[in-house]
């Protein structure tokens, strides 16, 4: 396992993980600015299909302003933009990890770099009160890559149960999919007659379709008054050509894991 270096942390806001937050979600039914923001590290694999990890700063957050917000959460910022309760849509501008020579597979690493991708687009998402306290959040969110690193779009669609336990401990649990375009399949997961011939991998044609299922359970527990300790664990599946990929069969794993743990605070 390797730590991440300084130079490539410098634009990450947060861990690449879904979309539930670490702190319990909080929502006033005024203008007043209420939020919380969370403190940790994570472990995430080291590229896309890899089977070793990088260990990375969290930093994860969200102020709200009556309905609306602005929250950091995964590699996604968002702001919410509809002042409609239990319903929200906006913005999204998303960042996705490239490939450098720093990543342990050496082989995958002779297909040479691919840059950090930047991409922005809208999500919208909807949240049902069920019985209890508990609620179901239904979101989709598109992006399409605005840095001409791999010029296509994401598409992700997750289901977020929500269920407190009690007045102190909080636990999510998170389901979603993602289909990716040709575009961003071929970017990182074909591997042409030049990569075959400096890496020694056969040639891969890679195309676009349903790229990944997932799960994820978050449990956040509050210690003080505007203080406590949360931690994840996520687990995401790629699938056909994201999968069958030499980028993932040699040396890498379909499997993909992820974790974290954090202090968060609200305000």
């Amino acid at each position: 396992m390797k730590t991440a270096s300084l130079s490539r942390l410098a634009p990450i806001l947060a861990l690449a993980l879904p979309s539930a937050a670490f702190a319990q979600d909080e929502t006033s039914d005024s203008n007043d600015v209420s939020g919380y923001a969370t403190l940790g590290i994570a472990a995430v694999p080291d590229y896309e299909g890899a089977d070793d990890y990088q260990i990375l700063p969290l930093v994860d957050g969200r102020v709200t302003f009556g309905e609306r917000y602005v929250a950091i959460q995964g590699t996604a910022i968002r702001a919410n933009v509809i002042a409609a309760e239990g319903f929200e849509f906006g913005p999204v501008a998303n960042f996705t990890f490239g490939r450098d020579a720093d990543i342990k597979n050496a082989t995958v690493a002779a297909l040479g770099r691919i840059k950090d991708a930047y991409e922005v687009g809208a999500f919208a998402a909807k949240t049902f009160g069920l019985a209890g306290n508990d609620s179901l959040r239904l979101a989709v969110q598109v992006v399409h890559d605005v840095s001409d690193v791999h010029g296509g779009y994401v598409i992700t669609a997750s289901a977020t149960y929500a269920a407190p336990v009690g007045e102190r401990l909080n636990l999510l649990f998170d389901l979603g999919a993602s289909y990716a375009s040709d575009d961003y399949a071929e970017t990182y997961f074909a591997v042409t007659p030049a990569g075959a011939s400096a890496s020694g991998l056969p040639q891969f044609a890679a195309e676009g379709g349903l790229k990944d299922v997932g799960a994820q359970v978050t449990a956040s527990y509050r210690i003080g008054d505007n203080w406590g300790i949360a931690a994840t664990a996520g687990y995401r599946r790629l699938l056909g050509d994201f999968a069958d990929s030499p980028v993932v069969t040699s040396g890498g794993s379909a499997d993909q894991l992820s974790g974290g743990v954090g202090v968060f605070f609200t305000f």
